[in-house]
C-alpha cells in the first residue's frame, strides 16, 4: 500500500490508476497460482473435478494435506519468486 500511495502522490491520476490495475492484476494472478497449485496438489482435483488419474493413486501417489495448510503459501510464494529471479536477473539486488 505504501507503494501504490508514493507512486500516486508523485504521478498524475491516469498512470496512478494504470499502475494500481496493474499492481492489481499482478496481485490476483499470485493469488489465483497459489491457490491452483495447493488445491491441485492438496486435493488433486480442480474445483471438484478430479484431475490426478487413479492410475496414480495406484502406483501409491497419496495426496499432500500439507500443502492445504496456511504456511504453504509461503513456500509457493517464494517457489514463483526463486524461478522469476532466476529467469530475469535484472531483478537480483545486489
Amino acid at each position: 500500500m505504501g507503494r501504490f500511495e508514493a507512486f500516486a502522490m508523485s504521478n498524475k491520476p491516469w498512470p496512478a490508476f494504470l499502475d494500481g490495475l496493474g499492481n492489481g492484476a499482478g496481485y490476483a494472478w499470485i493469488l489465483v497460482a497459489v491457490a491452483f497449485f495447493r488445491e491441485l496438489f492438496g486435493t488433486g482435483s480442480l474445483m471438484g473435478m478430479k484431475i490426478i488419474p487413479d492410475s496414480f493413486y495406484d502406483l501409491g501417489y497419496v495426496n499432500n494435506g500439507l500443502v492445504l495448510l496456511p504456511p504453504m503459501a509461503l513456500f509457493a510464494v517464494a517457489t514463483i519468486i526463486w524461478i522469476q529471479r532466476s529467469r530475469n536477473t535484472d531483478l537480483v539486488e545486489d
